[in-house]
C-alpha cells in the first residue's frame, strides 16, 4: 500500500520509494510490483533490466488491458531509446490484447514520421514516409474515437507533408500506384 501511495502521489523521487518497491518485488513478485520495479531501474539508466521486469510483468498478469498497457509501455521506452522496430513491435502485441489502444496507433505514426528524413532517398520517398504516418494516426481515430482530438493534430500535421501533386509528376509516380517504403519501417503505401 505504501507503495501504492507514493507511486500516485508522485513521489517516487525519494530514496525511501525505492527501498520499498525493491523490498515489494522481492516480498510479492506480481505484475504491479515487477512494473514498479522496472520503473526505478530505468530512472537509473539500466534500460535492459527494465525491460526484464515488464516483460516479467506481462508474463504474470492475466488481465488483457493491463497486459496491453505494460506492452505500450515497454514500446514508448524502446522508442525513446531509439531502438524504433523493437517499439513497433511491442506496439502491436499491446493492440492485439487491446485492439481499440489507439495511442499505440499513435506512437507509431509519431515514430515513423521522425524517421522521415532516413527513410527515403528523395523528396517524394521521404515524404511517402508520411502517408505511412497518416494512415497510421487515421486508424489511431477510427478505432479510438476518445483521442480524436489529438488524432487531427497527428493527421494534420502530417497530411501537410504528404508528396504534393507536383513531386509526384516531377518523379514520375503515378497518383494511386503503391510504394515501398524501406529501412525499419519496410511498408507498402498507396501513393496519393
Amino acid at each position: 500500500r505504501a507503495v501504492s501511495r507514493m507511486y500516485n502521489k508522485e513521489c517516487t523521487e525519494d530514496p525511501l520509494y525505492d527501498q520499498l518497491v525493491e523490498a515489494y518485488v522481492h516480498a510479492d513478485p506480481s505484475p504491479q510490483a515487477s512494473v514498479f520495479y522496472a520503473g526505478i531501474l530505468l530512472k537509473n539508466g539500466e534500460t535492459n533490466k527494465a525491460m526484464e521486469y515488464f516483460k516479467k510483468a506481462v508474463e504474470q498478469e492475466t488481465d488483457d488491458y493491463k497486459k496491453a498497457g505494460y506492452l505500450y509501455k515497454i514500446a514508448v521506452n524502446l522508442n525513446k531509446k531509439g531502438r524504433k522496430s523493437e517499439a513497433r513491435s511491442y506496439a502491436y502485441q499491446a493492440l492485439e490484447f487491446q485492439p481499440t489502444m489507439g495511442r499505440a496507433y499513435l506512437l507509431i505514426a509519431s515514430m515513423y514520421a521522425s524517421s522521415a528524413n532516413s527513410c527515403g532517398d528523395d523528396v517524394v520517398s521521404k515524404r511517402m514516409v508520411y502517408v505511412a504516418a497518416l494512415n497510421k494516426a487515421r486508424k489511431a481515430k477510427s478505432v479510438d474515437p476518445s483521442i480524436s482530438s489529438t488524432a487531427n493534430r497527428f493527421i494534420n500535421s502530417y497530411s501537410d507533408n504528404i508528396p504534393s501533386t507536383k513531386d509526384l509528376f516531377v518523379a514520375g509516380v503515378k497518383s494511386g500506384s503503391t510504394h515501398k517504403i524501406g529501412c525499419w519501417i519496410n511498408e507498402t503505401v498507396r501513393v496519393p
